[in-house]
Formats: C-alpha cells, sequence, structure tokens
C-alpha cells in the first residue's frame, strides 16, 4: 500500500496514540504517543515484540473479536474501552480507542486507522469520586439526628430518614413539599423566620425550640441549627438544617440539680474576627484579637495600623480589590469576598471577608468601613477534592461531636474519624485494620458485635450502649449502626457513629443513688434497708438460717444539737456512720432511718439459735466499743453512747415491718436498763412495756 504524505505529518503529531494496522491485524504503522503509552522506544522494539503477529494486546482476547465485529458492523468503532495489557512490561491499563475503515474506490478495505488513549486515571478518579459520595449518603443515614435541606423557595430538596419518620412519611415523599404541608400556617411561618435569620446572617445559627406541633406533639426540646448552602461560585442555594433531641438531656440535669440549665445560643460572630478600615489613610485597617488569632498573629497587634491588603495572595489582589470598588462605588449593598491570606507561619489559609460603609463624608465619598472575617480554610480545601453539596456534608460530618468508624462485617476497623481523640482507646492510625475484639474490652466489644450483626441482617442498629475506662474516666457511649451499600465486588461494611452518652448516664445513676440513700451519711435509707431486710428474710427461711436486726439509737443526742448546735450533730452522725461500717462485714448492711436512729442487719449467722446469738451479741459488743471511743468534733472532744436493741429471726414467715418493730422495742429495753447496753428482743419481760418515754 502506498503511504500518506499528506497525514504523516499530523499523524506523528497526535498528542494520543495513533495507529495504522492491516486487514490481518498486522502494525503498519505508529506514532510517537502510541510507543510512549506503551513503554517502547522505537518501532523497531515493537516488532520485536510482536515478532510478526497480529496485533491483539486486549487482557481479554475476546475484546478483540468485539472491536472486529463492531467495524464490520458500522465502518469504525467509537469510545471502544478496555483492558490492555501494556506490551513492554504486560502491566494492564484501560484505554479508549476510535477508529475506522479506510477503503479503495470499489469499497474494498485496504487497512484500519484508529486512535488509543490510556484511560486508567480517569477510571480510578471516577470510582474514587464515586465511593465517596456512598459513604456521605451513609453517614447521612447513620447520624441519628433529623437532617433536612430545602431551596430559597422554601421547598424540601432532601432529608434523611430521621426527618422523614418524624413526619410519618418516607424521604421522596418528604422532596418537593412545603412545611405548610406538614404543619399549621403559624408553625410554618417560624420555620420560615429561622431560615431567613440564618440566610441573613450568613452562617449557621443554632438555637433551641420545644414548641409542640403536629411533627412534636409532645412539646419535646429540640436543639435546632441552620446554614446556608452555597454552590460551586459561592451563591447561597438553600438551607441546610440539623435538628437533635435534647429533651432526656434536659430532663437529667433537671432531675439531678432542681433546676433547667438551657443552652445558651451561638452569639453573633462569636466564630468571627473584625476588622475596621478607615479609607481616609493608606494604613487604616485594624483587627480584633480573633483575626490576628486566625493569622497566627499575637493579640498586641489589635493596635497595629496595616494596608488592607498587606496578608492577600497575589493572584487574589484583583478580585479582591474589584468587590472593595464595587461595595465603595455604591455597586453593592456589601462588601463580600474570599481570598488567601498569609498565616504568620508562612502557609496559606482562606478567608471569607464581609463588610459594609458604616461613616461617610458630607460629600458622600465614604470614609470609614466595618466588617468581619471568617476562616473558611477547611470549606476551601474540601471544595477542591468534591462538589459543593459534598462538602457541606463533610462539613457537617466534621461538626459531630460524636465518634465515626467505618467496620468490616469481622469487625476491622477500616476507617476512624474523631474530632476528639480522648474519647478513643487507640490512636486512629492504631485502630485501623484491628478488630473490635482486639482493642475494646470484652463486654463493649460483645455490645459492639451484636450491633453489627443486628445491622447486618435488618440494615441498621440503634441504642446499644458500653462504657470504656479511658484515661479521662469512664465514658458511656450509645451506638448506631447502618449497613453501606457494597460498590462493586467490595467486602460488606458498616458506618458506626458513638455518641458520648456519660452525662446522662451519670446523671441517671446520681438520681437512683439519691433515691436509695441518706444524704448525710451516705448510708442506704429507710427505703432501700427495708428491700434489703425483706430479701434478707426470704433467704434465711428458705436455707433455714438465722439472721439479726439491731436498732441503735445515741442517748441524748439531742442535748448535743440543743446545745453545740445542728452541724456538730450531724458531724457526729456521720463519724458514728463511718465507725458502723468499719465494724461490719461487707455482707451486711448500715442503714440510717432518720435523727440519730441507724440499724445494721447481720445476714447468714447459721442454723445453730445459740451460735447465731453468740455472733449478734459478739457484734453488738464490738459497736459499744466503738461508739463509745471520744469523738473529735472540730477539735473538740466529745463522748455518747448507743442503746441497741437486736432481734433474731429466721425459719417462720415474717414481715421486714414486724422484724423492725421488734428491734426497736428491744432498744427501749436497752435504755429503760441504763442506756450504753445491749438488749435482745427474746429478753424482754412478757410484761415489760413496750416503749419508754
Amino acid at each position: 500500500m502506498q503511504s500518506r504524505p499528506e497525514s504523516s505529518s499530523l499523524f506523528e503529531h497526535l498528542p494520543i496514540g495513533a495507529y495504522r494496522v492491516s486487514v490481518e491485524g498486522h502494525i503498519l504503522q505508529v506514532n510517537q504517543a502510541f510507543l510512549e503509552l506503551h513503554r517502547l522506544n522505537t518501532m523497531a522494539h515493537l516488532h520485536d515484540i510482536l515478532q510478526g503477529r497480529p496485533f491483539n494486546p486486549y487482557a481479554n482476547p475476546l475484546r478483540h473479536r468485539d472491536f472486529a465485529q463492531e467495524m464490520q458492523r458500522h465502518g469504525k468503532v467509537s469510545d471502544f474501552v478496555s483492558e490492555m495489557v501494556r506490551l513492554s512490561d504486560g502491566k494492564r491499563v484501560w484505554v479508549r480507542e476510535h477508529a475506522h475503515a479506510l477503503t479503495d474506490a470499489q469499497g474494498q478495505v485496504l487497512q484500519y486507522e484508529g486512535t488509543i488513549e490510556d484511560i486508567t486515571l480517569e477510571r480510578k478518579a471516577r470510582s474514587a469520586l464515586r465511593k465517596s459520595e456512598a459513604m456521605l449518603r451513609n453517614v447521612l443515614l447513620t447520624i441519628p439526628d433529623q437532617i433536612w435541606v430545602k431551596d430559597l423557595e422554601g421547598v424540601y430538596v432532601t432529608c434523611n430518614d430521621a426527618f422523614a419518620a418524624a413526619l410519618g412519611m418516607e424521604p421522596q415523599d418528604v422532596i418537593g413539599t412545603r412545611d405548610a404541608h406538614w404543619v399549621d400556617e403559624q408553625v410554618a411561618h417560624g420555620f420560615l423566620l429561622s431560615d431567613q435569620w440564618a440566610l441573613q446572617a450568613g452562617r449557621t445559627v443554632t438555637f433551641e425550640e420545644n414548641t409542640a406541633t403536629q411533627i412534636n406533639p409532645h412539646g419535646a426540646l429540640f436543639e435546632v441549627s441552620k446554614t446556608p448552602m452555597r454552590d460551586a461560585q459561592g451563591k447561597t442555594i438553600g438551607v441546610l438544617g440539623i435538628s437533635r433531641n435534647i429533651q432526656a438531656r434536659k430532663d437529667a440535669e433537671t432531675l439531678l440539680r432542681d433546676t433547667t440549665e438551657q443552652l445558651e445560643l451561638a452569639i453573633m460572630g462569636a466564630d468571627l474576627g473584625r476588622w475596621d478600615h478607615d479609607l481616609s489613610v493608606d494604613a487604616g485597617y485594624h483587627m480584633d484579637g480573633r483575626a490576628c488569632a486566625m493569622l497566627g498573629r499575637p493579640a498586641s497587634e489589635t493596635d497595629m495600623a496595616r494596608v488592607w491588603s498587606q496578608f492577600v495572595h497575589p493572584d487574589d489582589m484583583a478580585h479582591v480589590a474589584q468587590a472593595l470598588r464595587s461595595h465603595l462605588q455604591g455597586h453593592s449593598d456589601a462588601y463580600q469576598t474570599e481570598y488567601r491570606a498569609q498565616h504568620r507561619d508562612g502557609s496559606w489559609i482562606w478567608l471569607s471577608s464581609r463588610g459594609k460603609v458604616v461613616q461617610i463624608r458630607k460629600d458622600g465619598t465614604p470614609l470609614r468601613m466595618v466588617g468581619t472575617l471568617m476562616d473558611i480554610t477547611s470549606r476551601k480545601r474540601a471544595e477542591e477534592n468534591l462538589r459543593a453539596t459534598q462538602a457541606e456534608l463533610q462539613a457537617t460530618l466534621d461538626a459531630l461531636p460524636d465518634l465515626l468508624f467505618e467496620f468490616s462485617a469481622q469487625g476491622h476497623y477500616r476507617a476512624v474519624h474523631s474530632q476528639n481523640t480522648a474519647m478513643l482507646p487507640r490512636s486512629p492510625e492504631m485502630l485501623i485494620g484491628r478488630t473490635i475484639q482486639e482493642v475494646l474490652p470484652r463486654e463493649a466489644a460483645a455490645a459492639c458485635m451484636s450491633a453489627l450483626h443486628e445491622a447486618a441482617h435488618e440494615g441498621r442498629s440503634d441504642g446499644m450502649q458500653y462504657s470504656l475506662e479511658l484515661p479521662a474516666g469512664k465514658l458511656w457511649f450509645e451506638l448506631s449502626v447502618v449497613r453501606k451499600p457494597a460498590v462493586g465486588d467490595e467486602e460488606l461494611r458498616f458506618i458506626a457513629i458513638a455518641r458520648d452518652i456519660t452525662e446522662r448516664k451519670q446523671a441517671e445513676e446520681a438520681i437512683r443513688h439519691l433515691a436509695f440513700h441518706d444524704t448525710l451519711t451516705g448510708l442506704p435509707n429507710r427505703r432501700l434497708l427495708m428491700d434489703r431486710l425483706q430479701i434478707a428474710i426470704g433467704h434465711s427461711q428458705r436455707n433455714q438460717e438465722h439472721g439479726a436486726l439491731m436498732f441503735l439509737d445515741l442517748d441524748r443526742f439531742k442535748e448535743l444539737n440543743d446545745t453545740r448546735g445542728h452541724d456538730m450533730g450531724d458531724l457526729l452522725l456521720q463519724e458514728v456512720a463511718r465507725r458502723l461500717q468499719n465494724g461490719i462485714r461487707a455482707v451486711d448492711t448500715v442503714a440510717r432511718l432518720g435523727g440519730d436512729e441507724f440499724v445494721v442487719l447481720i445476714q447468714n449467722l447459721g442454723a445453730d439459735l445459740e451460735g447465731a446469738r453468740l455472733h449478734a451479741s459478739m457484734v453488738g459488743s464490738k459497736i459499744l466499743a466503738s461508739l463509745n471511743e471520744t469523738y473529735l468534733l472540730k477539735d473538740t472532744p466529745h463522748t455518747t453512747t448507743p442503746s441497741i436493741g437486736v432481734t433474731l429471726f429466721a425459719g417462720a414467715p415474717t414481715t421486714s415491718s414486724e422484724v423492725l418493730k421488734k428491734a426497736d422495742v428491744a432498744m427501749y429495753c436497752a435504755k429503760q436498763r441504763g442506756r450504753n447496753n445491749v438488749c435482745f428482743y427474746e429478753e424482754i419481760p412478757p410484761l415489760a412495756p413496750a416503749k419508754s418515754a
């Protein structure tokens, strides 16, 4: 075949690989880009590798047949994507081909001519983007808070399952509706006002809401955050909302402290730096302490006057100056721009600057501007990797105080995200690749694996709780897990969020303790005593073992209160409680009924009556000796004595009230005998009065 000199120059200089092959598949001509794709130096090197064989580098040889059939049907091939084996080293790459047949005047195919382009990196980038999108979607589904997005017209664009569930609907049924579709007009108007507040502020606003509505019939307290959404050009396109039910936390705090502590709303501008620009002088730009801190500058520089452009990146100077001129000339209501600024350490950070003219001369010339700076470095870095909408979701993720994990089905840590590494059992890099059983204690690991198994079968798991002993102390977590849809043939994975519920657990424990213990001495109160006594009586009846109940009353305690004050009486009661606890076994119980009355419950005294009575007598004598020792109350010595009544119980059915009454009667017998002694209920003469005045 004759060469085509008129096209050889274009053929050789194409930036992508080009080739001509015979009908039989033998290479006739390739350009330099084709050789580079296969890591070859010369055409001779190519011929040496092929050794006269037809050209078929496809990883799947059948793709050559597909190529030929397409060419036969249409005379050309377009966007033919295949995995190909690189001729020089056998490495697999993905390519895209375009080709057509060259024919003579009679339509006879003479040869084929085509181009080939390496698209391996392009495919990898698209795959990474799909996985990233899947990750963010699953995070949105996993978050137990209610999340939604509305456009500027108030129409719902998207929402998560938690928000849709509050409406009793599926997410797809919410999209396209407005607030008025779900709540009455007055409530819908309130939602609109809070949306407008966030849009006008230009930042996240947070507030608490407990109005009873159709979607919150019980008036539970919610913490609501609303954030303006922007597209890639910085244009506001809607509002992102997050609502978290904080009623349980508030209720626990109310019970514990008997007061309601309302979370403070974020102050306008609390996360902003301020600047003041005197336009009458060149160096008239001043920054407050927060703005200086953003740039790594000391607070002492707040008094320093600067040129406004001192820290602006040279490449951003033009559009920043244009935004400033536009406002000063009255073409815009406010000055607003984003630019890179140089940090003190030499790095570049992104700032969003907003401001307005607040003072003008008599001739209308602007004299002074004030405004704010916001560090938007994180958002800008996110925008470099994902679309604007993905960046907003990532910002939501970064704002979460919870722990975020990605697990395999076997419990391997695949990813760890946390703003507070102190809540992790190990550093994130030490967790990756390890299993839950290797990292967590047995009970905590069992709870986490149970949640993974439930999510594997049901799609998600909520409410599983576990605790960890960390350097900061014992922390409690509540786990939410969702099964992540697999992409291709990748392994089954789960997204898990662990929320710190330590404050709620501590509040519940404190409330439980207060319900069953005396506040002055910390001893069990009457309620807990009667419960333990009833259990001890049942145990005694089942096992035919004796138990004993001692009723103690401090002699002449009222005199101490009357002469030296109730604070001294409280100190004495606390010391008596300590001595009583030190004098009994761990299985026994010391309780305070009130005033100066204490009760000691002794269990497991055996089946022998005399042996049980002797044991109880020895304990009573030990208590007498301990309580007779001198007390030091505010550096002042004091002595007191107890009167102790004892009753034994075993075998015959009885009630806790009857046992306590017998011990009380025996205590008054001890007082009648002169105080500071022990009296058993069985020793009281039948005709003795039950009590003495």
